[in-house]
């Protein structure tokens, strides 16, 4: 994927913002803005190379917000987007620690109070990869802290707003993804390999990677979610996902690597190619070119020559 990080959405946003309905309660109203920010940004993964892009203000005074932002701008953006079209509520960012899960920086979310005494935590940050792939959110209104001290909205109930506000006609992408799983639980694959059966089943599921995903965490992100269900427990024990990335002054690049060694099976996704069967010899090649990685145990593999290859049978 390639980062423009000077892509404006000023104009996106202005149109969302004059897009409201009138006819909404203020929840609504909330979810509404929740779910059409979550269409336009994507976590900034320069942070990988440059912490300091946390820190980054959103420019408003010279009308230019980019796409790629951390939980601290996107949280800010959601704030003064809810203070300022829905006065009836109060938005403040809070600092949020999630248990069974780490963060490189302290995470940050926004706090939202009703005037009718409910208040809820929304994590738009985490939330985008649900967002752009049609799966129900998990964020919004979904948890509280460790004090109890939010309240909670239902999946039901979000569901009832997405029909209500046009997000869904009835159903989310879980269950596109549950009805595909089912057809392959229906299938013989006596006559298979192990390696065919994961092929096949990536094969077939690659249709439903075809979204709009900002971002290569968004999609990732989904990507492992579907995977854990269309595949079999084995098949998941021997899947390892690597992450590569390509920067230089203008560009800063990523690509995520599936392996399944021993199946002799790797597949790579970028935003601009999507997902693709490729050979050891080609991420050799990739790293031997300047695309680097964090993971010290990658080169071991993809350094072998491509015959060695040997799909589980």
């Amino acid at each position: 994927m390639k980062l423009n990080i000077g892509q404006n959405i000023i104009p996106s946003l202005n149109f969302l913002m004059s897009t409201i309905p009138d006819n909404l309660t203020d929840l609504e109203k909330v979810r509404y803005i929740y779910i059409n920010l979550g269409k336009l940004f994507c976590y900034d993964y320069r942070i990988i190379v440059d912490e300091t892009v946390a820190a980054e203000p959103v420019d408003y005074a010279h009308n230019e917000i980019s796409r790629y932002k951390t939980c601290y701008q996107i949280s800010e953006i959601l704030a003064i987007f809810i203070n300022g079209l829905i006065p009836t509520c109060q938005a403040k960012i809070i600092k949020r620690t999630i248990p069974g899960r780490r963060f490189n920086k302290e995470h940050v979310a926004t706090e939202v109070k009703f005037n009718d005494g409910l208040k809820i935590i929304l994590d738009l940050t985490l939330d985008l990869a649900n967002i752009q792939g049609g799966l129900r959110t998990k964020e919004f209104g979904y948890s509280s802290n460790s004090e109890n001290d939010y309240d909670i909205i239902s999946l039901n109930e979000c569901a009832q707003m997405d029909q209500k506000l046009g997000f869904i006609s009835d159903k989310y992408t879980d269950d596109y993804i549950d009805e595909f799983v089912q057809k392959l639980n229906g299938i013989d694959f006596t006559s298979k390999t192990p390696a065919e059966i994961l092929e096949y089943k990536i094969l077939k599921a690659k249709e439903l990677f075809a979204k709009d995903f900002k971002g290569a965490h968004e999609a990732t992100r989904y990507i492992f979610i579907l995977l854990n269900k269309i595949l079999s427990i084995e098949e998941l024990r021997a899947l390892k996902q690597y992450n590569l990335s390509y920067s230089n002054s203008d560009d800063f690049n990523l690509m995520a690597i599936y392996a399944f060694e021993e199946y002799g099976l790797f597949y790579s996704y970028s935003n601009e190619l999507g997902f693709n069967k490729i050979t050891p010899e080609i991420i050799s090649n990739l790293l031997k070119n300047g695309w680097k990685t964090n993971s010290k145990s990658i080169q071991a593999i993809f350094d072998k020559p491509e015959t060695n290859a040997s799909p589980k049978r």
